[in-house]
């Protein structure tokens, strides 16, 4: 493949992405088609199927390239491993992508999304992370930390009006973040 075509690669399922989040944003997902997507996007309709198998998979992409954007954006924080300030980070992240987050966890088919949310979120954690993972505790805290919060975050995205967001960090800290910490570091007999 030349450069060229790389980069036109790249411009495509940009502008598809972008158009599946903006697209998000004003409608449902399930009332959202590959037509409108395509057409949002400024692309041709089987453009779109040399891309994307299906929207779900398109809808995939979008989800791991928020993932991925937030574990770049959040390493110094969870480098430092400040709880609070990794909670206070994603609300903060969370607030200034509000309305693909509503979309995804807080939308009609949120318990669908996010269930994909998870299963996407969980691969793209694996992937990065710095060690590999030492037995099921590893993974058992993962899948706890990510499901928690993705909840959590489904239930504030839809109390925005009474929790503020340093609230909200605070609440993610106490019940899920700190529990977690504390079962991978101190976890129970025959675990």
């Amino acid at each position: 493949m030349s450069m060229v075509s790389d980069a036109r690669v790249v411009r495509t399922r940009d502008a598809l992405r972008r158009a599946m989040t903006e697209l998000a944003e004003e409608s449902p997902l399930d009332s959202i088609t590959v037509r409108a997507i395509a057409s949002r996007a400024g692309v041709g309709y089987a453009t779109f199927f040399r891309h994307y198998a299906d929207k779900d998979a398109l809808l995939a992409d979008v989800i791991d390239a928020l993932v991925r954007e937030f574990l770049a954006q959040a390493a110094p924080w969870l480098q430092q491993r400040d709880r609070l300030g990794s909670a206070k980070f994603m609300c903060d992240f969370v607030l200034a992508r509000l309305p693909i987050y509503k979309a995804l966890i807080a939308g009609g088919s949120g318990e669908t999304v996010r269930g994909e949310m998870l299963r996407q979120t969980m691969a793209t954690m694996a992937q990065t992370r710095e060690r590999r993972p030492q037995g099921v505790r590893d993974d058992l805290v993962l899948f706890q930390m990510v499901s928690g919060i993705l909840n959590l975050l489904a239930w504030w995205l839809r109390n925005l009006d009474t929790v503020s967001a340093e609230t909200m960090a605070e609440i993610i800290d106490r019940l899920v973040l700190t529990p977690v910490s504390t079962v991978r570091h101190e976890p129970p007999a025959g675990l």
